[in-house]
């Protein structure tokens, strides 16, 4: 270690003073990808970040307003005395512009827009009002029907769902992130009423906000969700169309234009620098995550959200390889992170033989697996297999065990079982291959 270069107990010291709960983070990105920076260089990236606003329960970018539903004869009648109140003052604002829009129209024999254009402001007051208690939720007969023709179910800004094979980008999130609620004592998802209405309007809309697309594929939507409530044959039933569904995202995330990332920490950047953005990346929540890696590797394009930009991932890892020349480089490692998120192109095997099969030059999908998966984690132990099947083009099992996945796996690729086997110690899984 030169003299310049501080320890790695220092840069994650400091990355510690700008978010609360990313000490493993800090402490692991501070021993690779930041090893060779200094405390300085790494505060003027960690400097770019917005200070996160202060409020209870969810205080990420694209956090939940609040968790509970409350059905209380007092508070719905203050809703609805509420946003018919802003309907009403609202309109009767509008009104006397409109009538005079109307003359000025009909003096000029402008018949059509009189009721094409004039009614617009009204309708638009009208969905914006209602929109403050409603909820958006994809309907069952629609979820089985995505199933039946493998097709994404998308919806719109106005929540509005339909079936599209193109035309439309895929939210990548962390849904602890985006879902979740924090209190004083805990962490967990929005209560159970809440849940089941499906996501509040305004909630969704941060998602639309940041996403840039007409119609959107959002797991949380498109995926029906099993409640706690539920009896025994109804999580069953529900699994067996989560599995259709998760048989299907190969085609969904494919077929996508672009799938956005939403990383909470990369939301509160406010930089120009692709060396920034990748930095932030590499210690937020989404890249430690593994069904990222499984929607990243399969998109056209994966598009990073900051708080005022976007950026394309491929052009990142391309600026950082052109800028890298050797693996003393300081940007070496934050390249070798990102790399493996995509498809290889056959140039980058200069810096990248790690991830070539052994004696060619040639892309080995499970190596790029392994080094993509490294550092990602899951809350559901079947996902550290069933995540990698999109990617291998196997389609999973409902009522599979973590093992059957992995045998299945094994099955399917017998000249990778040693990758396999390292893939399941790395992970601490107890597996053997005959």
């Amino acid at each position: 270690m030169s003299a310049k270069t501080p320890s790695n107990a220092a840069v994650a010291e400091l990355i510690q003073k700008y978010e609360a709960n990313i000490t493993n983070r800090s402490r692991r990105v501070a021993r690779i990808e930041l090893s060779k920076w200094t405390t300085e260089e790494v505060k003027g990236v960690m400097d770019q970040l917005v200070p996160r606003t202060k409020r209870k329960g969810s205080d990420e970018p694209c956090g939940p307003e609040f968790n509970h539903l409350n059905t209380s004869l007092k508070s719905t009648l203050m809703i609805q005395f509420g946003i018919w109140s802003i309907l009403s003052f609202g309109t009767i604002f509008l009104l006397p512009m409109q009538v005079g829009a109307a003359l000025y129209l009909l003096l000029h024999g402008r018949l059509s827009a009189i009721w094409r254009e004039l009614p617009k402001p009204t309708a638009l007051l009208f969905d914006w009002s209602t929109g403050l208690h409603a909820f958006v939720k994809a309907p069952m007969s629609l979820v089985k029907k995505s199933i039946e023709r493998e097709e994404a179910l998308c919806v719109n800004r106005k929540g509005k769902f339909m079936l599209r094979k193109h035309g439309y980008a895929v939210l990548s999130h962390v849904w602890g992130e985006t879902m979740g609620w924090n209190t004083e004592h805990s962490w967990g998802p929005v209560e159970l009423g809440l849940r089941k209405r499906g996501l509040a309007y305004h909630h969704f809309l941060k998602f639309f906000r940041r996403c840039d697309a007409e119609w959107l594929w959002v797991d949380v939507l498109a995926m029906p969700a099993a409640y706690e409530d539920m009896s025994t044959t109804e999580k069953a039933n529900i699994e067996t169309l989560q599995t259709s569904i998760i048989n299907c995202l190969h085609a969904v995330y494919s077929r996508a234009d672009k799938v956005v990332c939403l990383d909470g920490l990369l939301l509160r950047l406010q930089s120009g620098s692709m060396v920034d953005v990748a930095v932030i990346l590499s210690l937020g929540r989404w890249i430690n995550r593994l069904w990222p890696f499984t929607e990243t590797k399969l998109a056209k394009r994966v598009i990073l959200k900051t708080e005022d930009a976007a950026f394309d991932l491929d052009e990142i890892i391309t600026f950082l390889y052109e800028t890298v020349n050797n693996e003393d480089h300081r940007y070496f490692h934050i390249f070798a992170r990102l790399a493996p998120l995509r498809p290889v192109p056959l140039g980058f095997r200069i810096w990248l033989d790690y991830l070539a099969r052994p004696g060619t030059s040639e892309p080995d999908l499970f190596r790029e697996i392994y080094s993509g998966c490294e550092n990602r984690l899951c809350d559901v132990e079947i996902d550290q297999a069933r995540a990698l099947f999109p990617v291998l083009g196997l389609k999973w099992i409902a009522g599979w065990t973590l093992q059957e996945g992995l045998h299945h796996i094994a099955d399917a690729y017998p000249d990778d079982k040693e990758l396999l086997l390292k893939y399941c110690h790395y992970r601490s899984i107890q597996h053997e291959i005959q």
